[in-house]
């Protein structure tokens, strides 16, 4: 019984909680959280635009990423805000993806965005 018992307990630590509602419209500064390694930001960071539930990530003046020849201020993506049916956000371009499987990080499913920790999940 005390091996169920801490069983479940440790599962209660791994769930996803669900996140806190999207902030105001406006201009932000999210670090990368880097999927490939655990979540982990390395100091990079994107610029979070928000507009009615409309969201476009810019490359930063401050990024130490090659976003691929892009320059600060181009665009690295863009979409619509939806949660997730886990309770996350995703950026979506198709009403569906809030009941894909996989998302976020190195799956090719939809950015997650945290809004609690104020970062992008990347690949």
């Amino acid at each position: 019984m005390q091996l169920l018992l801490s069983l479940l307990f440790s599962f209660s630590f791994t769930v996803e909680q669900p996140q806190s509602e999207i902030p105001k419209n406006g201009t932000y500064i999210y670090e990368v959280a880097f999927a490939e390694w655990s979540g982990r930001t390395m100091g990079d960071e994107v610029v979070v635009i928000l507009k009615d539930g409309h969201i476009t990530l810019k490359v930063s003046k401050n990024s130490n990423i090659l976003w691929m020849g892009a320059t600060p201020g181009d665009v690295i993506e863009e979409g619509t805000l939806r949660k997730h049916q886990s309770g996350v956000w995703i950026i979506s371009n198709d009403e569906k993806d809030v009941s894909l499987e996989e998302i976020g990080g190195c799956t090719g499913g939809p950015t997650v965005i945290d809004f609690d920790k104020q970062t992008i999940e990347m690949c």
